[in-house]
């Protein structure tokens, strides 16, 4: 455990899941394209951009939050996007 420490202490952990989120954001926007008629429904991009927003704007919060000299605008900001996203997303999937 003490070996996974420095990876909870630095800012690698929440910028690699939000790289991560790019990549299944960009994974989720080429199935989309290459098969529109999937059987496992066709993501429409609203859906996914109102998502994966919300989640990478709560990471980008958490990262203003860590830093050594904390940014509290930074923060308020990355969680007032999280916010307005996720009301977004909540309006997309009631429109289906």
């Amino acid at each position: 455990m003490d070996q996974l420490t420095p990876i909870f202490d630095s800012d690698a952990l929440p910028i690699g899941i939000l790289v991560l989120i790019v990549l299944e954001a960009a994974v989720l926007f080429a199935w989309q394209r290459r098969h529109p008629s999937s059987p496992l429904g066709s993501p429409n991009t609203a859906r996914i951009v109102s998502f994966l927003g919300a989640g990478g704007s709560l990471l980008a919060a958490m990262i203003f939050h860590r830093r050594p000299d904390p940014s509290p605008e930074g923060f308020a900001l990355a969680m007032l996007a999280a916010f307005v996203i996720h009301l977004w997303h909540i309006t997309v999937l009631l429109r289906r």
